[in-house]
């Protein structure tokens, strides 16, 4: 028995909220980042964040030599870098 109640002109959406970690490889010239996924492919379809703070921190941690794990939400088919990890110098 399934019980199905329904409110009028009540709708409640849940958005289906996700969390991945990337390996920061190259920042190209158009702002958008190129990121190593889990499985060895390249993501090369998100651009740099407009937070001034952690977009400051990317540029200067790249330019710098750092090996970066940037983290990216996603929801409702939009994805945003949101962190930001400094794992050690590139070797």
């Amino acid at each position: 028995m399934k019980l199905q109640v329904q409110y009028k002109q009540q709708l409640a959406l849940i958005s289906l909220v996700t969390h991945h970690n990337y390996q920061l490889i190259d920042i190209a010239e158009d702002g958008f980042l190129s990121l190593l996924t889990k499985n060895g492919n390249t993501k090369d379809d998100l651009k740099l964040p407009t937070d001034e703070s952690l977009l400051t921190q990317i540029k200067d941690g790249f330019v710098e030599g750092k090996d970066l794990v940037v983290s990216v939400m996603s929801a409702i088919g939009e994805e945003q870098t949101c962190a930001l990890k400094d794992i050690g110098p590139k070797n």
